[in-house]
């Protein structure tokens, strides 16, 4: 099963900054590999702990090394797992029960 990855970057204004550079180092490396639509980068925002967390798919392995993140398991899609960075397709392409 191909790795996923996830980081904490604190709260909404904490994470601010750091999911902006995620985003452009994203648009970097999604244009450099050909713009698959398995490639993207999700986030989650956490209420009861106050936590913004980005979740890397397996295509993004370089990305979320650079910006720190641990392999995790795959993310449950739900409400409130949003597209940060990719390709629309790309939640039914990684989350293919999702309708």
């Amino acid at each position: 099963m191909p790795t996923w990855y996830s980081v904490d970057l604190g709260d909404g204004i904490d994470a601010f900054a750091p999911s902006k550079k995620i985003k452009q180092e994203f648009y970097s490396l999604f244009e450099r590999s050909g713009k698959p639509n398995n490639m993207a980068v999700f986030s989650r925002y956490d209420l009861k702990s106050n936590c913004f967390t980005v979740y890397f798919s397996p295509l993004t392995a370089e990305l979320a090394v650079e910006f720190s993140a641990t392999p995790c398991d795959k993310p449950e899609f739900s409400n409130n797992l949003s597209l940060l960075a990719g390709h629309n397709r790309s939640i039914s392409e990684l989350f293919p029960l999702v309708n």
